[in-house]
């Protein structure tokens, strides 16, 4: 597949859409090894920032995990999971940071209340 000047999607947006298709076939297979950059820019006709571009894409979705010297792989079912459990601990910590700054919010607010009120 080389990226179509004409489809209205970012040359990264077609090739991650194009290698997220590929996984969920089957065509690419859990802890298969991705080509290189420059193969892959190679093969659809693109830069490799716009490859490297893609892949965060998809490591950001779980869909494949790199490993410094080793190359690029799809993920596991398992380490799909895993990215989806610590994304949902993450959402719940955030949220438990969240209600703690609205409260330090608004035991700042009532200190602000209580110096203005002063003489």
């Amino acid at each position: 597949m080389t990226v179509s000047p004409d489809d209205p999607r970012n040359a990264y947006e077609q090739v991650a859409d194009d290698l997220r298709q590929k996984i969920a076939s089957g065509a690419l297979k859990a802890g298969q090894r991705l080509d290189g950059n420059a193969k892959m820019a190679e093969r659809y006709g693109v830069a490799a920032m716009t490859i490297r571009h893609a892949l965060d894409i998809l490591r950001k979705e779980g869909l494949i995990v790199s490993q410094q010297g080793r190359g690029t792989f799809v993920a596991s079912d398992t380490e799909s999971a895993e990215s989806a459990e610590q994304a949902d601990q993450m959402i719940s910590e955030l949220g438990e940071i969240k209600t703690a700054l609205n409260l330090i919010n608004s035991r700042l607010d009532r200190l602000e209340e209580r110096v203005r009120e002063r003489p």
